[in-house]
């Protein structure tokens, strides 16, 4: 029955429980993918496979352009069947190409020549005419432009990556609102469990640096028979 093909799959699937708030995944990338490789079709899995290799933007092949990407979109986007799925898909390249214009115009430069083939979706053109405003032009549609520009502005990497990554969740869940028990149900639910996946590896990595940090403060603040004496090291060996 259409809409309920994945009960006993969505229901084997532990809960995400509120926005990045988990301190580790309710189900580990191993059993969550023997999961889906016994329990979804030959078709919905090479479709969520082909959708996760275009939503893993920052695993995406250094050679390949801003241009080469969006004609990847443009040319894989039509092949998928399911309308939701396209519509998370160009949720995500449009907030990616709004971050894309925050950096290049925190890095100094100018807005791209029209025609220039750089971003994608329906805010291109207005990124584009509203380059020098803070939000945009953008600010009062999507709330979280200018909390992630004053990161941004802040160097505040750990802040802007939660700010993105709870944009991209707040999409997903819009979205999760009309399907149960569907294959859009599983992509939802998989696109969710990586962005916690990924906010945990990135808290757990900007804790250990900060770590690092402060312990490196601390010696250098430290009295002097704590650091290392190269003549007290020689006499030791």
């Amino acid at each position: 029955m259409a809409g309920t093909q994945y009960v006993q799959l969505v229901a084997s699937l532990p809960a995400l429980g509120p926005p990045l708030a988990a301190k580790s995944v309710p189900i580990n990338r191993v059993q969550l993918q023997r999961r889906l490789h016994d329990m979804l079709t030959p078709d919905h899995l090479s479709e969520l496979e082909t959708a996760a290799s275009m939503l893993a933007w920052p695993r995406q092949p250094l050679p390949e352009t801003d241009a080469d990407f969006v004609r990847k979109a443009d040319k894989v986007l039509p092949t998928l069947r399911s309308a939701t799925l396209r519509r998370l898909m160009q949720d995500q390249f449009e907030l990616r190409t709004i971050m894309a214009a925050l950096r290049r115009r925190h890095a100094g430069q100018d807005a791209p020549a029209a025609g220039t083939i750089w971003g994608y979706g329906r805010y291109v053109r207005r990124l584009r005419e509203h380059w020098r405003e803070p939000g945009l032009g953008l600010e009062r549609t999507l709330k979280w432009v200018l909390p992630a520009r004053d990161k941004l502005e802040k160097d505040d990497a750990v802040g802007l990556e939660r700010i993105l990554l709870e944009a991209a969740w707040r999409q997903a869940d819009r979205l999760a609102d009309t399907h149960d028990f569907d294959f859009e149900a599983v992509v939802l639910y998989v696109f969710r469990w990586d962005l916690l996946d990924r906010w945990i590896r990135y808290d757990v990595e900007a804790a250990a640096t900060r770590f690092g940090t402060l312990a490196a403060e601390a010696l250098d603040a430290a009295p002097m028979p704590l650091k290392a004496d190269p003549d007290l090291m020689e006499a030791a060996t």
